[in-house]
């Protein structure tokens, strides 16, 4: 069993770069890619991906899925074996810009799901959710917050996996699956100035029915 120091270093190198996180997301949604399509996909040098999937398959962050002739030669298909997130703990062994530029990447990323989804109908089902909430959190509130996230997406994770052994159970007619974003954000804003117009402390956020 590895250390907890080489799983640090692990995933410092795996996800502390942009494009590794992006190819590692992008194999993560699609089930599986090749280095060729995600090339083409995020526009991205050939060798430059072909170097970045190979560091990820040697740090065990994807694992080689099939391979296929194409041209004469053998185009090597991945899957992920972790999940493109991290949490409190590895979050926080990432220097400042490096989690700014993985921050920037995913916020640029969720906001044209988003926009896109919204344009074609994507929030109209009465079970989407969208929602925004400001909070005023002590240490120990914005500790108990982040632990709920990180709960929910491992919450999620097991709902995929029941939901794909219920589409691969060998029903005659298996559900049709509906594809769905869950993004999350939780971050810290600058406080308000206090003065005659500003009240020095916020008002609570509306209880939920």
């Amino acid at each position: 069993m590895a250390s907890a120091d080489a799983l640090d270093a692990s995933v410092l190198k795996a996800l502390g770069h942009p494009l590794r996180m992006r190819l590692l997301t992008f194999i993560t949604e699609r089930g599986e890619a090749s280095p060729v399509e995600m090339s083409r996909a995020l526009d991205q040098p050939l060798t430059s991906v072909s170097h970045h999937t190979r560091v990820l398959r040697d740090l065990g962050y994807i694992e080689l899925a099939r391979t296929q002739p194409r041209r004469g030669a053998l185009e090597h298909y991945y899957r992920a074996t972790a999940p493109p997130f991290l949490d409190d703990q590895h979050w926080e062994l990432l220097p400042a810009p490096a989690r700014r530029r993985v921050a920037a990447q995913l916020f640029r990323q969720v906001f044209r799901d988003a926009a896109t989804a919204g344009q074609s109908g994507g929030f109209d089902a009465a079970s989407a959710h969208i929602a925004r909430m400001v909070l005023d959190l002590d240490a120990r509130g914005w500790r108990d917050l982040s632990r709920a996230v990180l709960t929910l997406l491992r919450r999620a994770e097991a709902i995929q996996a029941r939901s794909d052994a219920r589409r691969d159970g060998g029903r005659a007619e298996p559900e049709e699956a509906r594809p769905s974003e869950l993004a999350i954000l939780h971050f810290a804003v600058p406080k308000p100035a206090t003065g005659p117009d500003r009240p020095a402390r916020r008002a609570r956020p509306p209880r939920l029915p």
